[in-house]
């Protein structure tokens, strides 16, 4: 038993640095310009051992891209169930994004590029299951706004629409600060965000 587990640690453990190194490459030079053999030898590999752990350059890529996203979705997970107040969950929704594209920035831009050169099928249930997964983090957004909404804390808005407005809010922040490059932590956005999302930019003194 404990060989086997000691073989599944050493087999997550190189199938994690095959995923590093691929990203970094994959951020650097795009998809179309990184080799299997490229990524093989830099992660320490023959290129006959890479496909051990996948099954193709797209299965890499894709790989790699749902996974982060899913770390992504489960720290804002975590991050809410640790919060109490409502403006403290909405808070953890933005923070913990927001701390995740600063941490990912080379995924982050990856992502944001976008990727033309994949097989059309792999295109297409890349895109349904991105779209999937976003949708299912919508979903669990828009139900910690409808709980607001509930107990009068919020106004009564289409809650999809709603929660849609708030992600659209921290890809903006974040998108601006992968682009120009600030020195401030991009963490540093999450009360201006906040702010912006529950109390408007409307002066109410007028």
């Amino acid at each position: 038993m404990e060989k086997k587990q000691r073989k599944e640690r050493e087999f997550l453990m190189r199938r994690r640095a095959i995923l590093a190194e691929a990203e970094k490459r994959f951020s650097v030079r795009g998809y179309h310009n990184v080799t299997v053999a490229q990524i093989a030898k830099a992660s320490g590999f023959s290129t006959g051992a890479l496909y051990q752990y996948f099954d193709s350059k797209e299965h890499l890529y894709t790989t790699m891209i749902f996974e982060k996203l899913t770390l992504m979705y489960d720290a804002v997970r975590r991050a809410v169930s640790s919060a109490d107040s409502l403006q403290d969950r909405i808070a953890a929704v933005i923070d913990s994004q927001l701390r995740f594209v600063e941490e990912n920035a080379d995924f982050c831009r990856i992502f944001l590029r976008g990727e033309g050169d994949l097989s059309p099928d792999m295109t297409d249930t890349m895109r349904r299951r991105l779209r999937n997964d976003y949708f299912r983090h919508l979903s669990f957004v828009e139900n910690i706004l409808k709980a607001g909404m509930k107990k009068g804390m919020i106004r009564r808005l289409p809650s999809h629409e709603t929660a849609a407005a708030l992600s659209h809010l921290i890809r903006a922040a974040s998108m601006d600060w992968m682009f120009l490059q600030p020195k401030e932590p991009l963490v540093s956005k999450t009360q201006i965000i906040l702010d912006i999302f529950l109390n408007g930019v409307k002066n109410h003194d007028r």
